[in-house]
């Protein structure tokens, strides 16, 4: 009887037992599911917060991109005005340069040791070049479009590039009936006169007798114009 007793007590705490783990199990179970909600949720949340970002990121590139265009636009805008404006058209022997002002044959160009007048039947002044230099000769005619008098030395202004650097500038020089040439700081054109105007710059001798490159850039209100004489 006795062992009875004790059989039927050991199955009761085995059924206590078992009713014990499996309400901690239950509990248990729910407690994670909770768990699994809360991180569900947060993963959602994250994903929004991923997606707005997202958004954020691609309309900063979206405006940076529309700034970088139009910085573009305007810079490239800017560089074909720069490039309108300071385009430089070339001329040869014969090109006539007209502006509002006044009118400009190109004669002659020419390398020479003394610039002489058309008329050396008489009494004349020229312009022998100096020992070791040369003359590079722009022979022009000019004439006012003005209704007032054109003064010589405002004319234009011619400089020579030798070997890509080497750089020299002209003087004027109007031509006068009587003594051949004469000052352009005295001189003047009078409206719709035309006059011989010769524009002479200094060299040293190696600009003549090298074949190195040789252009000139004339200067013609704002304007500028090139002349090769040797590429």
């Amino acid at each position: 009887m006795k062992k009875i007793c004790i059989i039927i007590a050991f199955i009761l705490c085995l059924g206590l037992v078992g009713c014990s783990t499996s309400k901690n199990d239950s509990s248990d179970v729910a407690v994670n599911s909770d768990e699994v909600k809360k991180m569900e949720q947060k993963i959602t949340d994250l994903e929004k917060e991923n997606e707005d970002l997202k958004a954020q990121i691609k309309e900063l590139k979206d405006t940076e991109t529309a700034v970088k265009d139009n910085q573009t636009e305007a810079t490239t805008s800017e560089s074909t005005e720069t490039e309108s404006n300071t385009s430089i058209k070339e001329i040869k022997e014969g090109d006539t340069i007209s502006t509002d002002r006044m009118k400009i044959k190109i004669k002659k160009i020419e390398l020479t040791y003394d610039v002489l007048p058309d008329d050396t039947s008489g009494f004349y002044t020229h312009y022998a070049a100096d020992s070791g230099q040369v003359y590079i000769h722009v022979d022009t005619d000019v004439k006012n479009k003005q209704k007032q008098d054109l003064a010589c030395d405002d004319i234009m202004t011619i400089q020579a590039d030798y070997n890509d650097g080497f750089t020299y500038d002209s003087f004027t020089v109007p031509e006068d009936s009587s003594t051949g040439f004469t000052y352009s700081n005295i001189t003047t054109i009078q409206p719709l006169q035309t006059m011989g105007i010769r524009f002479l710059i200094d060299c040293p001798k190696e600009v003549e007798e090298e074949n190195n490159p040789l252009s000139l850039i004339f200067t013609v209100d704002d304007k500028k114009y090139k002349y090769i004489l040797r590429k």
